[in-house]
């Protein structure tokens, strides 16, 4: 099993950026109630130009993204189908969290604006399904707020 992952890295990591630009885009420009879009292949982020230089084979496969309130990404998270609530990173499924509630639930509030980690913002590690899946599961779950 590791030598059939190893042999498959390459193709599999290819398809997570690829599906995580396709999804940052879609997010960036989809739905009212998605405030901003981190993620660096979007001309739009600060990071852009420093991301193109520094990775050439593409942009990564994680994105965060801000909705109206920490209800809001609840809701949102709870009404997702396809992608699934678990804190792993770079699986080859669509993995969603609430970083202020899981990962960052230990920091003060002063330190998660240090980190401009806040109650709307959500973690997307954008798997290697179908991108036209993924998008159909995140347009859903916006259509529910």
């Amino acid at each position: 099993l590791q030598t059939l992952g190893l042999e498959t890295l390459t193709l599999r990591a290819e398809r997570s950026c690829e599906n995580a630009l396709a999804v940052a885009e879609f997010l960036e420009r989809g739905h009212e109630k998605v405030r901003t879009v981190n993620y660096p292949g979007l001309p739009s982020s600060k990071y852009h130009e420093i991301a193109k230089r520094q990775f050439p084979n593409g942009f990564g496969g994680i994105l965060t993204f801000d909705l109206g309130s920490k209800a809001e990404c609840f809701a949102f998270i709870d009404s997702l189908r396809l992608i699934r609530r678990a804190t792993n990173l770079n699986d080859n499924k669509s993995l969603i969290l609430h970083p202020a509630s899981t990962i960052y639930c230990e920091y003060s509030p002063v330190e998660k604006e240090e980190m401009n980690v806040t109650d709307s913002m959500l973690r997307l590690s954008v798997g290697i399904e179908d991108v036209s899946d993924i998008i159909e599961d995140l347009q859903i779950a916006l259509s529910v707020l």
